[in-house]
């Protein structure tokens, strides 16, 4: 072998060698972006909205529980204004009632928490749905490999990465 055969061999095989750590360097690139979803679902338009009606709600339920806690209150003053002329059979039909009337109340206090549950969840489910989409946006867009959520603590491990928040907040037309 000549010197020029020698030489068009070598600067064939570096050319390979760089065209093949460019493409194992572009393709180990990840690109981290991170995001505090509480913080944007926080600046939503509508967020206002659903609070307010979620205020009403738990105000509603609340109204209704204190009316069983009053009517709780007027029978136990009820049975013990009348305790001395009851018989005892009436003691006991006075003592169920109220008894019946604590389970009710316990019963109301467990399903209107239930229902503040449902009610939240059906109120932020757009909102999560959007936030989702224009999420996948910005990845999509640019060229994320990863976005994390801050808000919920899923980051283990964060050395700068991109804050996608006025990203998202431009896509959403948040000021």
């Amino acid at each position: 072998m000549n010197l020029k055969t020698i030489m068009r061999k070598t600067i064939i095989t570096l050319c390979v060698l760089l065209a093949a750590t460019t493409a194992l360097h572009a393709q180990t690139t990840v690109k981290l972006g991170h995001i505090d979803r509480q913080a944007l679902m926080l600046m939503l338009p509508e967020r206002k909205a659903a609070e307010t009606k979620m205020q009403d709600f738990a105000k509603t339920l609340d109204e209704r529980l204190k009316a069983m806690g009053k009517e709780y209150q007027d029978k136990v003053a009820s049975a013990q204004s009348r305790a001395e002329s009851m018989t005892k059979t009436e003691q006991q039909v006075a003592m169920r009632e109220i008894q019946e009337l604590e389970q009710r109340i316990n019963d109301a206090q467990d399903k209107a928490k239930e229902d503040l549950s449902k009610q939240e969840s059906e109120l932020l489910a757009p909102m999560v749905d959007r936030t989702t989409k224009a999420i996948q946006e910005v990845g999509t867009e640019g060229h994320f490999t990863y976005i994390f959520d801050t808000s919920t603590g899923t980051v283990l491990y964060s050395d700068g990465g991109t804050d996608i928040l006025p990203l998202v907040k431009a896509k959403l037309k948040i000021p």
